[in-house]
């Protein structure tokens, strides 16, 4: 039941934000009035009638890529963030997706071919990585800057999910620097609240200065 309900939850905030963004695109598809454009192009005809001229602005869909932690933890939200990644990858133009808990691997595929709730199981239960292992942030970010790095750029924002509970293992924090330093924005989503940040294994407050948005 309270999958169900979440996920009628999740198909409410998608359509809010799809809606949100097809009203953006409509407002720049329409354009703001160009008055220089305007007055030379009324020139030949004393400016009556007036030819109105529009500046527009073309904005090219932004590329996602998510890094969520899939850890026993954090997994409701986990499944949360998944299913809304999935109802939202019409509205970007690349959607890449990464499960993690130490070992680190791309389930973007299963995203784009199946269902929803077939994609999401697969990324909690089912993709090539030691689901039983005890969470390392510091070693899946180290592992995506060597292998996969290449897939930010500066069109791209990053999403990550998780508690940043790295069971005092290494941080690593320098991989989400060089992360940083090449994408549009980091958004850090952490289900844990702020009073457990920096408490114990959490390693938080090194992570935050490295994100956009916490």
């Amino acid at each position: 039941d309270e999958v169900a309900q979440m996920q009628a939850v999740v198909a409410r905030l998608a359509r809010r934000i799809k809606d949100a963004l097809a009203l953006r695109q409509r407002r720049e598809q329409k354009g703001k009035l160009d008055m220089h454009r305007t007055l030379r192009a009324s020139l030949p005809y004393g400016g009556v009638p007036i030819d109105l001229r529009w500046r527009r602005r073309r904005r090219e869909k932004p590329r996602l890529v998510t890094l969520c932690d899939v850890s026993d933890s954090v997994r409701n939200a986990s499944r949360f963030m998944l299913q809304l990644v999935w109802n939202l990858q019409e509205c970007f133009s690349k959607v890449q997706s990464f499960a993690f808990v130490s070992e680190i691997a791309e389930v973007s595929e299963s995203f784009r071919t199946l269902p929803v709730e077939r994609a999401v199981e697969y990324a909690l239960g089912h993709a090539p990585i030691d689901y039983h292992s005890r969470s390392d942030f510091g070693y899946a970010f180290a592992r995506f800057c060597r292998e996969s790095l290449d897939r930010l750029d500066r069109k791209t924002t990053l999403l990550i999910l998780g508690d940043a509970r790295n069971n005092y293992n290494d941080p690593q924090a320098w991989a989400l620097r060089q992360m940083r330093e090449r994408v549009k924005g980091i958004i850090w989503l952490n289900p844990e609240g702020q009073w457990g940040w920096g408490v114990g294994e959490s390693v938080m407050p090194l992570y935050a200065p490295h994100c956009h948005l916490v």
